[in-house]
């Protein structure tokens, strides 16, 4: 039933985008086959740093949680099968499936479940630093008069980014307050196992030293670099030409948040899809293009993210063995 709402959520948004952008299949299978290889490559290498830097930050979060000292090869290949996870399982269940892949490597379920929030709260909030910082520039020089929301968004975005800044620090405090709230709502039993392991995590985000945060929070910057770098090499790989770096920016921001939301389709096919479209066609692409460009990147990306973190559940499952 999952995967027929998923396959019938990735139709409709197909059908939406087409008819919106007045393309049809046939445009984007042009735009794939007119794809730069060489910038094809380059995104792929990309790619794979983005794991490295993930598994980097990871441990830095995971050690000072107190927990496993797990090797940077094996939080690799957990984050690799995780984001493939995240794509291809529907309404973003994927997302806890980091948990069962740190444990896969030694790391308890309350410490993978740190690393799991606070990577996910890091990255939103480095994402909304991004783009509110590509939004202001853009309303300070004037390059999209067109557009006068632009600096409003861009200091909403930055305010967000700095309220999680604020979450992120106190993190133990709203893991508090949700542990209250589960032993109310859930039947006893229920309630006491649920309570208990949110206590643990509770515990182990109270005694993340604020350095540890703080070199997660910089190792993001990298990590968002490689993530922002693919899109903008895949995005000029499949035709977007004459934008510059704040309108790629701000066109691949608005993509990954569309993919933040949990009502994606099939392999993602939706929301970043309309993120990428509508972005992209506010810095001035045609509307056509912005929708063919977006799904052909959207294809070349699932390719990527697909092989990498195949090869990441081979290593999982090797190492169990």
């Amino acid at each position: 039933m999952k995967v027929l709402l998923s396959l019938t959520v990735a139709l409709v948004a197909l059908a939406l985008l087409f008819a919106w952008g007045g393309v049809d299949p046939g445009d984007v299978l042009v735009t794939l086959a007119e794809a730069d290889l060489r910038l094809v490559a380059l995104a792929f290498l990309i790619q794979g740093l983005i794991y490295v830097f993930r598994a980097i930050r990871l441990r830095v979060l995971l050690l000072g949680a107190g927990g496993a000292d797990v090797s940077i090869p094996g939080l690799t290949a957990a984050s690799a099968a995780w984001i493939l996870d995240s794509h291809i399982l529907p309404a973003k269940v994927g997302e806890a499936s980091l948990v069962l892949h740190l444990s896969r490597v030694g790391v308890r379920a309350e410490h993978g479940l740190v690393g799991l929030v606070m990577s996910r709260l890091l990255d939103l909030s480095t994402l909304l630093l991004v783009l509110g910082a590509a939004c202001v520039a853009m309303a300070i020089a004037g390059d999209h008069p067109e557009l006068p929301w632009l600096g409003g968004l861009g200091w909403l975005a930055l305010g967000g980014s700095a309220i999680l800044g604020v979450v992120i620090l106190r993190g133990e405090h709203l893991v508090r307050l949700g542990r209250g709230l589960l032993v109310m709502a859930l039947p006893q039993r229920w309630g006491e196992r649920a309570g208990g392991f949110l206590a643990r995590v509770e515990d182990a985000l109270r005694v993340l030293p604020r350095r540890s945060v703080l070199g997660a929070a910089m190792l993001s910057l990298p990590v968002w670099a490689c993530v922002l770098g693919v899109y903008a090499a895949l995005g000029v790989g499949v035709g977007l030409e004459g934008l510059a770096a704040a309108d790629l920016l701000f066109g691949a921001s608005l993509a990954i948040l569309g993919s933040l939301v949990p009502i994606n389709g099939f392999l993602g096919f939706g929301m970043l899809d309309m993120g990428w479209a509508w972005g992209f066609a506010a810095m001035g692409i045609p509307e056509g293009e912005a929708v063919s460009t977006g799904l052909a990147f959207h294809a070349l990306y699932i390719v990527g993210v697909g092989l990498l973190g195949a090869i990441g559940h081979a290593q999982l499952l090797s190492s169990k063995r």
